[in-house]
Order: structure tokens, then C-alpha cells, then sequence
């Protein structure tokens, strides 16, 4: 019996840490809807300056757009944004993925 107690609350430890990690892990998942934003730079890359549009169900979606609006603007170049959130440490649109094939 007294080797018991030692093991149960070993057990007991473990299984209050399993369950927490567990919650964290829940907690940080996202609830968001996928969405795409379009990004096309008029005056290229390194100006700075994006017409961006939002609210793209899928990633097909957005390059047509940004496809459409690039030939609009003289081939400019694009890129197509996943739940992209504005960041103002860097002043600026930090999306969780980027592509433009």
C-alpha cells in the first residue's frame, strides 16, 4: 500500500498533464473560415504599393481574379494570400501562406 500512493499520484500527474496539453493544443486551433486575399502590385514588388481584395472561398478562385486584374495592369505581378491579417509591428499584411502559379 505504500508503494501505491507514489504511483497513483505519478499517474495522476501525467494524466492532468496529457489532458492540459491537450486543451492548449484546442485552444489554438483555428475556428476562422479559409478565405484568400489577392494581391497585385501595380508598380511591382519592391514598390510597396497593392490594390488587395478579400474574401476568396478558394485558392482557384483568387487566381482568376488576380489573373484578370494583372493583365488589366500590364502583366503586373500577383500573389494569392491565406487568412491574411494586417500586422502593425511590421506595417504591413502577414498572410499564413502565399502563391501565385
Amino acid at each position: 500500500m505504500k508503494n501505491s500512493l507514489p504511483i497513483i499520484f505519478v499517474i495522476t500527474l501525467f494524466v492532468t498533464l496529457g489532458i492540459t496539453l491537450y486543451l492548449i493544443n484546442q485552444s489554438e486551433a483555428s475556428d476562422e473560415p479559409e478565405t484568400w486575399s489577392s494581391f497585385v502590385y501595380t508598380n511591382g514588388y519592391n514598390s510597396g504599393r497593392y490594390k488587395k481584395v478579400d474574401d476568396f472561398e478558394d485558392y482557384p478562385s483568387c487566381r482568376a481574379y488576380s489573373l484578370e486584374k494583372s493583365v488589366e495592369n500590364d502583366q503586373a505581378p500577383w500573389e494569392c494570400g491565406l487568412r491574411c491579417r494586417f500586422d502593425s509591428s511590421r506595417q504591413g499584411f502577414q498572410c499564413e501562406t502565399m502563391e501565385n502559379e
